[in-house]
Parts: structure tokens; C-alpha cells; sequence
């Protein structure tokens, strides 16, 4: 356990206090801090980052959790790793750029060390500083928070993404972890309800919030499937390794406008075929992306084809996730083994791909003759996600040209409906 004070540090002379201060906004009140220049061997890696949580959710996977510990501590380094490996170019530019001219923007820590804002910074600094032997420093404000407080903890969690994402220069979170981190601070931690995390982040509106919670939803049904039992907010990390983002945001909106009575088997049976195609992708065969979008676009939004589906899957489907049901996955990897190793499930994925690419071509042949009323529904799809909190922002010459847009619309509605 850490018990350091750097404010008791600072009086000792150990920390120097910089003519710089930072900004800092918490709870809607802005004040200036002073930043201080705090030798790395006293810091370490907030193990919340929203960041790198799936990285260190894959780590817990296969080893034991880690206890934080300040300087050149196992903690430090692999978290050091976890920040190099979610995107080496950027964190090789930081360093580039610290050791030509410095640090130019200060970080946020507590007063046991924790680096609340700047773990980029901090990770190029002590790569630095070991490529030098010199002393590393990081310049950072110090605000007199606990994380073990539950209410000071979401006041940290606010800050944490008014830093890192409620800026416009700051770098978007990779999109699997963004889901995570609305999911796991909204729905698992109870930190931010949805209106808070929308302030805390800059969001314009809920309406993306609202929409990451369906995406986790879909991905935890998908990890149950693939992965059942444990926590699925845990492995998460799966989920970026299989990079689900792309196919569970083509299908996520039609998946959520489905009837309840028929919601739940397409669920199932669009997510386990998303199973089997992302292992036969692994061999090459394709964009899993794109075969989602087909399974949207001719079987889900066609009527005609739609009843058929279920009918044609339903028993594949049951023998796959059954199977899953004694031989989940824990990496990735294991993902195409796991189907490949026992020939009546292999069989029975490859009916259920042969099963719905018949009825997709058979909804694409029929595309030509729909093509009009696919474009309308589409176009009222696209009106549902938007609400008059989108204009907000606008300025005045905007919102007159949104005005008589939407009158140019009601204006081809009118000719639509009226034959001319």
C-alpha cells in the first residue's frame, strides 16, 4: 500500500515548485494550480485510465492483479507497456518531442502518486530517462484527492475525461476501450450517470452515450456466446483483439430496432455467425464488416427473407453456442480452434455461413426491386438518431439553413406521398 504525501514531500524541499500552473476544472469550477516538478521514482500508473483498461483486463486474465507500487516497479513497467503498445507511433513522438523541448503541457496527480492525467507524458519521460541515466521529472499539478473516496473518486473520474477527452487537441480513445469505459463507468462502477459523463467528456448530447451502452450491450452477449461465465466487463479485451467494433456498429441499429418477440433469437443468430465469420477470417476469408452489413441489408431489412432466417439457422445456431457453452474461449486465438477441433460443430458453422449466405444473395437479387424503399427507410433511420440537441452548437447562419432544410424535406415528402 502507498502511503507517500507529495504535498509532505514538497515541504521536505524533494519536489520543486514551477512558475507554471494548470487550469483545472472539476465539478463546473474552474481554478488555477500549481505545478511542480516531481521526480518519476515518485509516481505511478493510474490503474483506472479508461484507456488501458481492457489491456490490463487481458493481463488479470492470465496472471494475478497488480499492486500498485511507485519508481522502477513491476506495476510501473507493465503499464508502461500497456500505454507503448496501444499506439507506439504517438508515444514515439512524444518522446521525440519531450526531449527537443521539454514537456509542454503539465499533468494531473494525487498525493500518493497516482498520475490521474499525462500517462503518455509519463511513459516518454521514463523511456527517456532510461535511454539517458539522467533524472526523469514529470511537471504535473497535485490535487488533494482519495480515490478510495467514493465521491472524490467520481469527481476523479470527471477530471479524468474532461483531460482526456472533453479537449479538441486530445487523442479519442480506441473505440472498443470507449465503449468500455461509458459501460464500465455508468453501468458497473455507478461512478457517472449518462448526463454526467456527457458534461465530463464534451459530448454535444447523450444521444453516443446512449448508443455505446447498446454497443456493450451487443458485445456482452456476444462474449457470453463465445466466452460464457466470469464477468463479461472483464474481458472485454477479447473484444479488441477481435476488433468487434466494426461489425457490432453496422449492426447495432437495426438490432435495436427489432420487435421484442423476435429480438433476442436474430441477436443470437447474427452474433454467432459474427463468431464463426471472424474465425474464418483468421484464415483470410474476408471482411467480417462487410458480411455483417449484407446480413443487415438483405435479410434483416427484408421482410420477405426475414421470416426465413430464423427457421434456416435456429439449429446451427444452438449446436455452436451450445458448444461454447463447455469450451469458451480466453484468447482470441482460441476462436477458430475451438470450432476447427470438433468436426459436428465445424459442420455445423459452416451450414449456418452457407445458410445465411443464400438467404443474403437471395435478398440482394431482390435489392434492385426494393432499392427505393431501402433508400426511405434509411433516410428515416438516420432522422430517428438526430434530435434538436444536435443544433445546439450552431451558429446563427446554421440553424436558418437547418430550417430550410427541413422544409425542402417536408417539401419532398409532400411530392412523394402525392404521386408527383
Amino acid at each position: 500500500m502507498i502511503t507517500q504525501d507529495l504535498f509532505k514531500t514538497i515541504d521536505n524541499g524533494d519536489i520543486g515548485k514551477l512558475t507554471l500552473t494548470k487550469r483545472i476544472t472539476i465539478d463546473g469550477e474552474s481554478d488555477i494550480y500549481p505545478v511542480y516538478k516531481i521526480p518519476v521514482n515518485m509516481l505511478y500508473y493510474n490503474d483506472q485510465n479508461g484507456r488501458i483498461n481492457t489491456a490490463y483486463y487481458q493481463f488479470i486474465a492470465n496472471n494475478e492483479r497488480l499492486t500498485p507500487e511507485l519508481g522502477d516497479s513491476l506495476y510501473n513497467s507493465k503499464f508502461e507497456k500497456f500505454i507503448y503498445d496501444s499506439d507506439p507511433k504517438t508515444l514515439k513522438d512524444t518522446q521525440d518531442s519531450i526531449k527537443a523541448n521539454g514537456q509542454q503541457e503539465p499533468g494531473v496527480v494525487l498525493p500518493d502518486g497516482r498520475v490521474i492525467d499525462g500517462n503518455r507524458r509519463l511513459t516518454a519521460i521514463r523511456r527517456n530517462q532510461r535511454q539517458s541515466g539522467d533524472t526523469g521529472y514529470f511537471e504535473a499539478a497535485i490535487l488533494a484527492f482519495n480515490i478510495n473516496d467514493k465521491v472524490e473518486e467520481r469527481k476523479i473520474k470527471q477530471l479524468e475525461l474532461d483531460l482526456q477527452l472533453g479537449r479538441e487537441e486530445r487523442k479519442s480513445y480506441d473505440p472498443i476501450d470507449r465503449i468500455f469505459d461509458v459501460y464500465n463507468t455508468i453501468e458497473v462502477q455507478k461512478l457517472l450517470n449518462e448526463e454526467e459523463y456527457r458534461k465530463a467528456s464534451g459530448a454535444r448530447n447523450t444521444r453516443k452515450i446512449k448508443r455505446d451502452l447498446r454497443l456493450a450491450s451487443l458485445i456482452i452477449r456476444f462474449l457470453d456466446i463465445v466466452s460464457p461465465g466470469g464477468k463479461p466487463d472483464e474481458k472485454f479485451y477479447l473484444a479488441r483483439e477481435l476488433k468487434l467494433d466494426g461489425p457490432i456498429e453496422e449492426i447495432e441499429g437495426t438490432i435495436s430496432k427489432l420487435k421484442d418477440g423476435e429480438k433476442n433469437q436474430i441477436t443470437d443468430a447474427v452474433l454467432t455467425t459474427l463468431a464463426v465469420e471472424l474465425a474464418n477470417s483468421s484464415n483470410g476469408k474476408g471482411d467480417t464488416t462487410r458480411k455483417i452489413r449484407d446480413i443487415k441489408t438483405n435479410i434483416l431489412k427484408n421482410p420477405d427473407v426475414k421470416k426465413h432466417y430464423l427457421d434456416a439457422t435456429d439449429e446451427n445456431v444452438d449446436k455452436v453456442i451450445d458448444y461454447f457453452e463447455d469450451n469458451p474461449i480466453e484468447k482470441s486465438q482460441d476462436l477458430k480452434h475451438q470450432i476447427e477441433q470438433n468436426a459436428e460443430v465445424s459442420d455445423a458453422a459452416n451450414k449456418l455461413v452457407q445458410s445465411t449466405n443464400r438467404l443474403s444473395r437471395k435478398g440482394e437479387n431482390d435489392s434492385t426491386r426494393r432499392h427505393s424503399l431501402s433508400q426511405l427507410i434509411d433516410i428515416r433511420d438516420n432522422l430517428s438518431e438526430m434530435n434538436s440537441d444536435d443544433f445546439e452548437e450552431l451558429k446563427p447562419d446554421e440553424v436558418i439553413e437547418v430550417k430550410s432544410v427541413l422544409k425542402e424535406i417536408r417539401d419532398f415528402i409532400f411530392k412523394l406521398e402525392h404521386g408527383e
